[in-house]
């Protein structure tokens, strides 16, 4: 289908089964990594959901396809956070639970996307609750989420989960040669932690370059070249997401080629940058790094913590690991 990326037919056809069968879950949730295209397949599917033909891709002709490529189907709703990064307040969740209640203007049924779900404040799980346990009639709802961890429990509970794994290398690599053929995507798609579409926007953005450097400066810091107080001062400009996620991919190799050797690493720009360590880190602290990573990254969502302070500890770790 047009609009959809290659490595998600396996859920597109999973959920056309279900629609065949006339068995489509009320409440779905899309999870996986960020960048994988969750929202975009969300919007596809509530186009072939809302579409008046009824088949398995949206015509793109009926009044209610034309409706949504306008971007005013009343049928459709988003729910997002007013700024990125922001929450998701419960006023925006109570508005959808009102429209929920009324009958579809257009189409068969009423689309509701929430997008990140994971941004949603305890008032707005809480109210989004009721109508999961008491759902609507016509009504599909589609929660998107890079973090389902964070949603609670029961949410999670009375969804239909719809997994989006990173996609295969070999996959990406077709897609991405497709989009710009000639670059250098080996290397991007290294960058970009195996995932395609933040390969798209580095080699856009010129992000690639911007990698290199603070890998080399990453490697200079396990060899003992590197201050923590210098490095963390100069990356704490840095998205603390997109930071955190280089520095658990780089663990990760490390970790790789402690235990299995050169052969099992993945990034060969960074076998390359940390050529002449005089010790390998020991992989039980790199373990202990990957776990410390993971509550930071939550840490920095959750409460208002001094990021310089806290890279500069885990960069002091990152250089005894090798001790």
């Amino acid at each position: 289908m047009q609009g959809l990326y290659p490595w998600q037919q396996q859920q597109w056809q999973l959920l056309y089964d279900y629609r065949r069968q006339a068995r489509m879950p009320h409440a779905m949730l899309l999870h996986g990594e960020a960048e994988t295209g969750k929202r975009l397949f969300a919007l596809r599917l509530a186009e072939s959901l809302l579409c008046s033909k009824g088949g398995e891709y949206p015509c793109g002709e009926c009044h209610s396809c034309r409706l949504l490529r306008a971007g005013n189907h009343p049928d459709l709703v988003e729910v997002m956070p007013e700024e990125a990064g922001k929450a998701i307040k419960v006023d925006k969740v109570r508005a959808y639970i009102e429209e929920a209640t009324l009958t579809p203007q257009i189409a068969d049924c009423r689309v509701c996307i929430i997008s990140p779900a994971d941004a949603m404040n305890q008032s707005a799980s809480n109210s989004l609750l009721k109508t999961l346990e008491e759902p609507a009639p016509e009504n599909h709802l589609l929660l998107v989420s890079d973090r389902p961890a964070q949603l609670s429990a029961t949410i999670r509970s009375r969804c239909q989960k719809v997994a989006f794994p990173r996609p295969q290398e070999e996959e990406s690599l077709a897609w991405l040669e497709q989009q710009n053929p000639g670059a250098d995507w080996e290397n991007l798609l290294a960058c970009s932690n195996g995932l395609p579409l933040r390969a798209l926007r580095f080699a856009e953005g010129g992000e690639a370059e911007n990698y290199q450097k603070l890998q080399a400066s990453f490697a200079r810091l396990l060899k003992g070249q590197q201050q923590p107080a210098s490095l963390a001062e100069s990356w704490s400009s840095i998205e603390s997401g997109q930071l955190l996620d280089w520095l658990y991919h780089w663990t990760l190799d490390l970790l790789r080629l402690s235990q299995a050797g050169e052969s099992a690493m993945r990034d060969a720009q960074l076998m390359q940058a940390i050529s002449g360590l005089p010790r390998l880190p020991d992989s039980v602290k790199l373990v202990a790094l990957l776990e410390k990573l993971t509550r930071l990254g939550q840490g920095l969502e959750k409460r208002n913590l001094n990021y310089q302070l806290q890279l500069e500890a885990l960069l002091i770790s990152y250089m005894e690991s090798g001790r």
